[in-house]
């Protein structure tokens, strides 16, 4: 492959710095982060005691001591023996004491009122928040209003915020996940089963080939690179494509660029090369994809992208993408690793989709150190994901339909953790009609045009009235000039919090908002899924500090206030837990148990780095730890004695060992369909694995490929008190002498609704996961591009492809909004020649990211001493051709001018981009449009404002959203530059302008 532009000395250069960056990223005792001579180092052996807890940054899962003194968190200590971290930390989970303690935070509840900081005692404030909400909900209905959860939630409250918006009776109900991998999920859930990483960070260390597209891990999850650098040692090899030479291409063994928002059509390159060249893995295909699926694709999709198109559409060399295909080929086993740079484009979901494709093509998935190692973003997306934070589900994925709320009246009926109960006829009450209860609500990429109803049509009754914002930062959302009209339109905001964020920032005076200080991660305990699906608790450190509370219990007295607090009274945060363990069946959120989590924390030494297995010896017995366990007990794990899944889709291993096949999703629609007389796109027979004969396998005859075992979804166990027991469908599913055909007929003599005749053919008995034994897929018929294609990003710097790879066409009802990407498109036809007249220097590709001190919207970040100080600068990367061409250096305020907004930041003078690109972090705010928004900050407010502020990039980024997910595009838009004037620079404290000052001397060095 050709090398980039950089000469082999500089790339060895950075690859060098690379190693070092981590080499401190990843040492193993951790103190407090010095700032400058004021901010003196503590000695965490000083605390009375050491508390175990997880890190509260990204999804990497790392675990650390936090030192704890007379109720006070006085420093950290590295915990060696978690096998996810081994005792490494980043710069951000370094500073964790600092975050803690920090006099940023929010510390009473206040309101804004006629401009003026109010504080409120906390009776005082949720009587009056609840009772707005309340009059809102019988003056309008439950639609008027707007929940947003967090990924920084722990699974527990997490799961009561989508409760609590069900008992309020609205789907308005979103988080993080929507504007990072929602496309992820979507897209890979309709390749193979579920929407999520298929390996964990560990396996990492056993990959031959890894193709990295739309990931930089030495920043955004820099821990777990000593597993990709453990594979390096071993032979394996990092090959990292991105429009960007990140500090990851550094570290990799080699790098291909192509343009960003050409992802489809890079990979389909790849996969043209492989079949023309009979590289693919034939015998996978036809034992493990859906075969009619696999070769419409193959003759109808993919001759029209031969390397000849590809390498024009992507601005990558022919050779370059021959000689990745022939690598990844060649491999003894690989997989494609992405992020957000993947998902974030307006055809996300047919990006996803595409690199699950090359994997399946190769016959690389389902294995160790193959499939799709999916990073995510915050410390709980996943599980925040997971347990229905999300606009159109419940949790666990069981979507609004009559048979998931049937499913949940009974959960929340049956729960002993609680004394309501509900039938499905009271929830239907709660939302105000069926239509409603079963729609999908506004997400929280574009709740805003809710409130503005202006440009675009909204498709509920009434435009939403208020908002409630626990744990997001608005920073990260696109449109933030119409965000920042949407937050003035509203009746009142709720921001539940542990800093003010963007809220304070752009709330105009006359605004009324609520501020609600919310307790950190280290002040109430909780589970958390990290991005490879293993749970982990969190202890509680100390109590919350100020006037803060729980995010659980506040939930728990919100509801009591709202009027229906009999289905939250829980005793202890562990019963939430439980109810999870008992109602979330569908992706296996069950053997979770509070105490084997606690066990697996206590015991976390006894378990192995290399595959995450509890290596337990002859004869020694630990409660809640068994021999051969999976530490965190990955998802699914179906009952209290299963090890957890360490990799998805793995048919290798006994199901009782975390083995499974293919989940047969769509094995019952394609015989719902030939049931009612349609003609199904494939038979239902072809949805079904053929059989096999798998080496752990010693009974009888093969193992056969069979649907999902009948209401393994919604049969509770027994005793509803021992949520982690086994129900019959899920103990036949697992059990040697037990059929399909077995489970539907004990149910029916149990009872239960089941049509025999659907399963009467599957007659084999034989041991299964509850998903079944199915076929992945190349074509979706649920989604708009059943076959992925490549469409041009809405804001383009080739207007000549756009009639063939257009955006896609208008649709009315988008989670109750319109959208329209072909015509934002049509609209910015001309960017590219309009920006030529407004900069110093031609016209570039914009896109955006992450650093490696900063989280989200950098609210919790940008207030902690030790991360502020080491990255205090909001800039824009250009190349050095373009620094000179402008007559910059490092620090130089310049103005980027997009077609959405004009902003004025920093230069950052590197080679990392080509000319034709520019690159810009996502996690700031403060400023916008070269206006500082510190206004706010007086009064009860004063002494709260970050320590550091900048422009946000997304009030510049592109107003298209993917077709499936909405997805916000913020990956690639156009942009030009030039120097700013004088007065168009933002003021800056003194502090801010010295940590720069340091910074930019550091770099220059």
């Amino acid at each position: 492959m050709a090398r980039h532009s950089l000469d082999l000395d500089r790339r060895g250069f950075l690859k060098a710095g690379a190693a070092g960056a981590l080499a401190t990223a990843v040492g193993g005792r951790t103190l407090l982060e010095r700032g400058d001579d004021a901010s003196p180092r503590v000695d965490p052996g000083t605390g009375d005691e050491l508390v175990k807890t997880v890190c509260t940054h990204c999804s990497v899962g790392c675990g650390l001591q936090i030192a704890v003194e007379d109720d006070t968190v006085v420093g950290q200590e590295s915990w060696d023996d978690n096998p996810v971290n081994q005792g490494g930390l980043c710069s951000k989970g370094a500073s964790l004491t600092q975050t803690e303690n920090s006099e940023q935070r929010l510390k009473e509840p206040l309101k804004l009122e006629d401009g003026e900081w109010v504080r409120m005692d906390w009776d005082e404030i949720l009587e009056e928040i609840t009772g707005r909400l309340n009059d809102i909900r019988e003056e309008t209905g439950p639609h008027g209003t707007f929940w947003c959860g967090s990924a920084c939630h722990s699974n527990e409250a997490a799961y009561l915020i989508r409760k609590l918006a069900a008992f309020y009776g609205t789907n308005n109900v979103d988080h993080q996940a929507r504007i990072c991998h929602s496309t992820t999920v979507t897209g890979i859930a309709n390749t193979w089963g579920v929407g999520a990483m298929t390996n964990n960070n560990n396996d990492m260390r056993n990959v031959d080939v890894n193709l990295i597209i739309g990931h930089n891990p030495l920043e955004s999850h820099p821990v777990a690179w000593q597993h990709f650098q453990e594979a390096q040692r071993r032979g394996g090899t990092h090959i990292v494509a991105e429009p960007r030479y990140t500090k990851t291409a550094a570290a990799a063994d080699d790098y291909v660029h192509f343009r960003s928002g050409t992802d489809v059509a890079f990979i389909y390159g790849l996969i043209h090369h492989i079949v023309e060249n009979d590289l693919h893995d034939e015998e996978f295909i036809e034992s493990r994809v859906m075969v009619p699926t696999w070769e419409e694709f193959r003759d109808d999709v993919l001759p029209q992208y031969d390397v000849e198109t590809v390498s024009d559409i992507c601005g990558t060399p022919e050779s370059d993408l021959r000689d990745l295909a022939e690598t990844l080929a060649d491999a003894e086993v690989s997989c494609v690793e992405w992020a957000m740079g993947g998902t974030q484009h307006n055809n996300g979901t047919g990006n996803t989709r595409a690199y699950a494709m090359l994997n399946l093509t190769l016959g690389h998935a389902a294995q160790e150190g193959g499939g799709t190692p999916i990073y995510r973003g915050h410390d709980n997306v996943q599980g925040a994901t997971d347990l229905g934070v999300d606009a159109g589900n419940t949790p666990g994925y069981y979507g609004l339909d009559e048979g998931a709320w049937e499913h949940w009246a009974n959960v929340w009926t049956e729960s002993p953790y609680t004394s309501g109960e509900i039938s499905y006829d009271e929830l239907v009450d709660r939302f105000h009609d069926t239509e409603l209860m079963e729609k999908n609500g506004f997400t929280v990429a574009r709740w805003f045009e809710g409130v503005l109803d202006d440009q675009w049509e909204i498709y509920q009754p009434d435009p939403l009235r208020a908002a409630i914002f626990w744990g997001h930062g608005l920073g990260s959302l696109s449109e933030y000039k119409r965000v920042r009209e949407g937050v003035n339109e509203l009746e009142f905001i709720v921001n539940v919090d542990i800093f003010p964020n963007q809220v304070a920032e752009l709330a105009d005076a006359d605004t009324d908002v609520y501020m609600l200080p919310a307790a950190t991660n280290l002040e109430e305990a909780g589970s958390a899924t990290n991005t490879g699906r293993q749970l982990q608790w969190r202890n509680q450190a100390v109590s919350p500090r100020h006037n803060a509370r729980k995010d659980w219990e506040l939930l728990c007295q919100f509801a009591d206030h709202l009027g229906f607090g009999d289905h939250f009274d829980y005793d202890e945060v562990e019963d939430v837990l439980r109810e999870i363990n008992l109602g979330v069946r569908s992706v296996g959120y069950i053997g979770q148990t509070p105490e084997r989590l606690k066990a697996h924390q206590e015991h976390a030494d006894r378990f192995s780095v290399e595959d995450l297995r509890a290596e337990l010896e002859d004869d020694e017995e630990i409660e809640g730890v068994q021999d051969g366990d999976v530490y965190g007990l990955p998802w699914p794990c179906w009952h209290d004695e299963h090890p957890g899944t360490p990799i998805l889709y793995d048919a290798s291993l006994h199901p009782a060992e975390g083995g499974m096949d293919f989940r047969s999703n769509w094995w019952d629609g394609a015989v719902d369909a030939v049931d009612d007389g349609d003609d199904p796109e494939v038979d239902p027979e072809d949805h079904l694995r053929d059989p096999v004969d798998p080496d752990w396998w010693d009974g009888d005859g093969e193992l056969e490929g069979v649907p999902q075992y009948p209401l393994f979804t919604t049969v509770l166990p027994d005793d509803p008190s021992e949520p982690a027991s086994l129900t019959l469908p899920i103990e036949g599913a697992l059990d040697e002498d037990t059929s399909v055909a077995d489970v539907a007929e004990a149910l029916d003599e149990e009872g239960y609704d089941v049509d025999l005749e659907r399963y009467e053919d599957f007659t084999n008995a034989q041991p299964d996961a509850p998903w079944g034994r199915g076929r992945a897929r190349m074509k979706a018929w649920n989604l708009e591009d059943e076959i992925p294609v490549h469409r041009e990003p809405a804001v383009t710097p080739r207007t000549d492809l756009v009639e063939e790879f257009p955006c896609n066409e208008r649709v009315e009802d988008h989670w109750r909004v319109e959208l329209d990407n072909e015509r934002v498109q049509q609209e910015n036809i001309d960017a590219i020649d309009d920006l030529a007249e407004v900069g110093d220097v031609d016209p570039m590709v914009l896109t955006s990211g992450r650093q490696v001190e900063h989280t989200g919207a950098g609210a919790k970040t940008r207030s902690t001493l030790g991360t502020a100080s080491r990255s205090p600068m909001m800039y824009l990367e250009i190349n050095p051709d373009v620094g000179v061409e402008l007559g910059v250096d490092d620090g130089d305020w310049i103005v980027v001018t997009t077609p959405h907004a004009e902003m004025v930041v920093q230069a950052s003078v590197t080679e990392r981009v080509p000319q034709d690109h520019a690159f810009a972090p996502y996690h700031w705010s403060g400023i916008l449009e070269g206006e500082a928004l510190m206004e706010n900050y007086g009064g009860e407010m004063e002494g709260l404002e970050p320590l550091v502020i900048g422009e946000s990039i997304n009030a510049g980024t592109a107003p298209a959203y993917d077709r499936e997910t909405q997805m916000q595009e913020t990956k690639v838009t156009l942009c030009n530059v030039r120097v700013a004037d004088d007065d168009e620079v933002p003021e800056l404290s003194d502090r801010q302008l010295q940590w720069q000052e340091q910074r930019i001397n550091r770099h220059k060095r």
